[in-house]
């Protein structure tokens, strides 16, 4: 990228899909907050292959204000490829990510700052209760995390991609090659100076939520096979377990076949379950590996990550190659 050109104090990244109706709000919070700064500043909104009226509202949000910026897919590619699309034009010295459906305040964007002012080159807001969610799925959602601090060896709290880094930290973050990208395991990956600040999510103020439980489901398992081995290691140690219980088992047979007139072998409900215990050891065993070869196969094609259609007060000049997509297609 050219040197000579100007940064922003501050970048935001948001990622949006179908948020028509909490759009104008959203635009009305951050101008009151970003204003409030007295630096200057840019939000790039990445439109993720939306098919309501969010492309045309930020379209003249971003007619009547220069510090909108707007990045479109020319499909829906989802979350984390929104989000590190949008750390790729990026010019700001500090990099906000958050989402744009203001369960997470843009009043906590002056906080993260003061933060990264102390001198930390990460800040990531960490969930302290979600007036979305109910206590069970907050319960499973911090269960999850602590499984994914086990397995990784990395420190993962109860937080989403809602942060803020350092521009040394986006340039280390776009130099990672892999097209699979779980941000928020990223992050802790990389190392650098962190600290948290706790939030309450708020509840949606309008719109749907766009993260069902499949897509959870995929996130989750995204995470703990980018930045670990243990669910191939987990396989290996039940297929010895597997293999200790048939011993265990074929000992009892032989003794129950000595000691009783009508012996266990005889049985067929036994042996129905014996297959079926084992053959889901091998569906499950087979489901593990397939899905770190579906990740290398994915790598190994060399697809982009997403493909950008159009931007909107974008310059050419601001926009580096990436490793991961393909963002040099037009320019409005």
């Amino acid at each position: 990228m050219n040197e000579e050109v100007s940064r922003p104090y501050l970048s935001i990244v948001i990622p949006l899909l179908n948020e028509e109706e909490v759009l104008p709000r959203l635009l009305l919070e951050l101008k009151s907050v970003c204003g409030a700064l007295g630096k200057d500043y840019e939000v790039i909104f990445v439109d993720d292959g939306s098919t309501d009226r969010t492309p045309l509202i930020l379209q003249q949000a971003a007619a009547t204000d220069s510090h909108y910026k707007v990045v479109r897919f020319s499909r829906n590619f989802g979350h984390q490829a929104a989000f590190n699309a949008g750390l790729d034009f990026t010019t700001g010295e500090m990099v906000i990510t958050m989402d744009g459906d203001l369960q997470q305040p843009p009043a906590l964007i002056t906080e993260f700052i003061k933060r990264a002012a102390a001198g930390y080159d990460i800040v990531i807001g960490e969930r302290i209760a979600n007036l979305q969610n109910s206590f069970w799925r907050e319960a499973l959602g911090k269960t999850i995390y602590r499984l994914l601090s086990a397995m990784s060896g990395l420190e993962f709290r109860n937080a989403s991609d809602f942060a803020l880094y350092s521009r040394q930290v986006v340039a280390v973050l776009r130099r990672l090659p892999e097209k699979e990208r779980f941000l928020r395991g990223m992050v802790q990956w990389v190392g650098f100076k962190k600290c948290y600040i706790p939030y309450t999510v708020q509840a949606r103020q309008a719109g749907e939520a766009k993260y069902n439980f499949r897509r959870l489901a995929g996130l989750i398992m995204s995470g703990a096979t980018s930045f670990s081995a243990v669910p191939l290691r987990l396989a290996f140690w039940a297929g010895l377990l597997t293999l200790a219980i048939s011993f265990i088992f074929s000992a009892y047979v032989v003794w129950d076949h000595y000691v009783h007139p009508n012996p266990l072998i005889a049985g067929w409900a036994t042996l129905v379950i014996l297959v079926l215990f084992l053959g889901s050891i091998q569906l499950i065993v087979l489901g593990v590996v397939g899905e770190y070869l579906y990740k290398m196969f994915n790598e190994v094609k060399g697809r982009p990550l997403y493909i950008v259609a159009n931007t909107i007060n974008l310059e050419s000049k601001t926009d580096e190659p990436s490793l991961y997509g393909i963002n040099n297609i037009l320019r409005s």
